[in-house]
């Protein structure tokens, strides 16, 4: 295989996206992998939320690096990705000059200013799921999925103490205010909150009384009670000399995912995955003071902004929100990360991407020119997972987990119908030619076919579609050009070709070794290209059913998959890699990389110069394939 090298073209697809630099959307060409024009998406915001010690700028983990925010403002400031920072969690020292990363099982220690790093700690033997400084910022503690807690001295890097009481994976460290203590909390299957003296390592008090998982610990500005909420409706506070519990409070909340006090140790704030708001507590009497509402989904981590008078949400649906923390009112919204972008697609005439990676659920419309959003179609009640667009570009059908598929006028924006039916998720969606069927393939391993323009069922596929013995499920359809035959790809090996006319098995493609995970007919129809968990392109003759060709094998599991508008080419989304595919070569003959997670959908733009793909690293990227010239041997 030719290697390929990039030459960029400074007029041609470069002039797409050519925001200013004073353009708020600046921050979507920020750090692009080589190849790529655009990005779309913040990634999915998780891990908590740090504020740098002055209080000026926040910083926020996502699934593509780090971001940090300014306060004031709330715009983008910088984006940390790449090496160490994809990862894992990330600390700042008191005095706001160390920055400690998470990377794995190591610890970077890096200055905050030149992000240069001073030293590497080594010892844990699993990832590092959290991190927390010691008040003074001459200790640095970190908890492990090696079910350990380390104590570690920042100057010299030394090993101060091993901490072993924990018998799942460490979640959360945080020290009490007057840094004699240290409280841990273990995943799923230890369910108890550790305390510690830092300065012997012993431990002082096992809390056991938690029924399941605990999400989130914080101790109180005096250090004498350690709060705790969990995936249960109750608060708990707890003498952290005794470890008795003190009091409980109830609340209307399934979990209570987050909590802090106020500076002044009068209000603890809480966060939920059920009902989206934040709750502000009386600490002395229990009683509920203000009810924060605005977030769309579960509130995953809050913290007070240094003095105190801000209090700052980060939530499942996409948004990190500033309240003020006397009054409780709304300050500032900032948007943009996302969840899961499953699905990316051009509209038939180039000019419009659809894409799924908004955590509100909804489909947004883009310019492909300027990236502008022209419209988001909102109405799904659950994450998205399939979106495609009818022949003649005036419908859109979206698939949601929950089972919903949604009809929209692409002009308009509006709601023309919702087709219920599937009892799960709906990975694929495929129109026919003329647009009146559309084929609907879900986790409940039914496949539905539609009348269009009424809506109406046409017909129910239910047998044959998986083996039960062997609990597989539905991974992918897509119907031929002449509308009379569906591909169906599943958990098992066997791709089944079914007649539309009869609803019975015409065809069943033998030759893949695991899971088949999408297939893709070539434009004229002659030709069905496959793939799967034994990561080759197989290419099958769609009228005998004969394996034409093999790929060479990839390096991951294929997760998408489809062919260029002239039929010449096939790109395919694996775990961590796109492949561009030559069909009369036989072999691959680009690699893009830039995703941090599986690449659940790759699509070509009309005149085949550009990709966009869908990944679940919660962002979409747009790729320039003229980009690509062979480098002479």
């Amino acid at each position: 295989m030719k290697k390929l090298k990039f030459f960029l073209i400074p007029i041609l697809l470069f002039s797409l996206f050519s925001l200013s630099n004073s353009s708020a959307q600046e921050y979507t060409r920020w750090h692009l992998p080589e190849g790529a024009i655009v990005r779309f998406g913040k990634g999915r915001a998780y891990g908590g939320l740090r504020y740098f010690p002055d209080g000026t700028r926040l910083a926020v983990k996502s699934s593509i690096g780090t971001w940090i925010y300014d306060v004031d403002t709330g715009k983008e400031v910088e984006l940390l990705t790449g090496d160490i920072w994809d990862t894992g969690t990330i600390a700042f020292s008191p005095d706001g000059n160390i920055f400690a990363v998470a990377s794995d099982s190591n610890i970077h220690l890096l200055d905050a200013d030149t992000r240069n790093q001073r030293d590497v700690l080594t010892g844990h033997t699993f990832s590092v799921y959290t991190l927390a400084f010691s008040p003074t910022g001459e200790t640095l503690a970190s908890g492990s999925r090696d079910t350990t807690v380390r104590l570690w001295d920042v100057h010299t890097g030394e090993l101060l103490q091993t901490l072993i009481g924990h018998t799942d994976s460490v979640m959360s460290v945080v020290y009490s205010p007057d840094g004699k203590t240290l409280a841990s909390t273990g995943r799923t299957e230890d369910n108890t909150v550790c305390l510690w003296n830092v300065q012997t390592g012993q431990l002082l008090k096992t809390i056991t009384e938690h029924p399941s998982r605990v999400y989130s610990v914080a101790y109180s500005p005096d250090s004498q009670t350690l709060a705790s909420g969990g995936r249960d409706s109750e608060i708990r506070f707890w003498d952290v000399h005794t470890g008795e519990l003190i009091k409980t409070i109830t609340t209307d909340m399934r979990s209570v995912t987050s909590v802090v006090y106020s500076p002044d140790g009068g209000i603890l704030a809480s966060g939920s995955w059920t009902n989206n708001n934040i709750y502000l507590w009386d600490v002395d009497t229990g009683e509920l003071l203000k009810t924060l509402t605005g977030h769309t989904g579960q509130v995953d981590s809050l913290v007070y902004a240094p003095g105190g008078k801000v209090l700052t949400s980060e939530g499942d649906d996409g948004t990190l929100r500033f309240w003020d923390a006397d009054t409780g009112e709304l300050l500032r919204t900032v948007s943009g990360h996302t969840f899961l972008a499953r699905a990316a697609v051009f509209s038939p005439d180039g000019s419009t991407l659809a894409s799924s990676e908004r955590a509100d659920s909804s489909v947004v419309l883009r310019d492909v020119q300027t990236g502008k959003v022209l419209k988001t179609l909102a109405g799904h009640t659950d994450h998205l997972s399939s979106v495609v667009y009818s022949p003649d570009g005036k419908t859109l059908a979206s698939g949601s987990w929950g089972g919903e598929i949604r009809l929209w006028d692409v002009q308009t924006g509006e709601l023309l119908k919702t087709l219920p039916g599937h009892e799960r998720g709906v990975p694929a969606l495929s129109f026919s030619m003329d647009g009146t069927t559309l084929a609907s393939g879900g986790w409940d391993n039914t496949i539905y076919l539609w009348y269009v323009p009424t809506g109406h069922l046409l017909q129910t596929i239910t047998e044959n579609i998986t083996e039960p013995e062997r609990n597989n499920s539905l991974r992918d359809i897509t119907l031929h050009p002449d509308g009379r035959t569906l591909a169906v790809a599943t958990d098992a090996e066997i791709i089944r070709l079914w007649d539309i006319r009869t609803g019975k098995v015409k065809t069943e493609l033998i030759g893949h070794r695991w899971s088949v995970a999408a297939v893709a007919y070539s434009p004229d129809g002659s030709v069905l290209a496959s793939g799967g968990d034994d990561r080759k392109i197989r290419l099958w003759d769609a009228a005998s059913g004969e394996l034409l060709s093999t790929f060479p094998e990839q390096l991951d599991h294929i997760m998408s998959i489809a062919f260029s508008p002239d039929g010449q080419r096939i790109a395919s989304g694996t775990v961590g890699a796109i492949y561009i595919s030559d069909l009369a070569a036989g072999k691959h003959i680009a690699t893009l990389t830039g995703h941090k997670r599986p690449i659940r959908s790759v699509a070509f733009s009309p005149d085949g110069k550009m990709l966009a793909s869908g990944s679940d690293d919660s962002t979409v990227l747009l790729w320039d394939l003229t980009q690509f010239q062979p480098k002479a041997d």
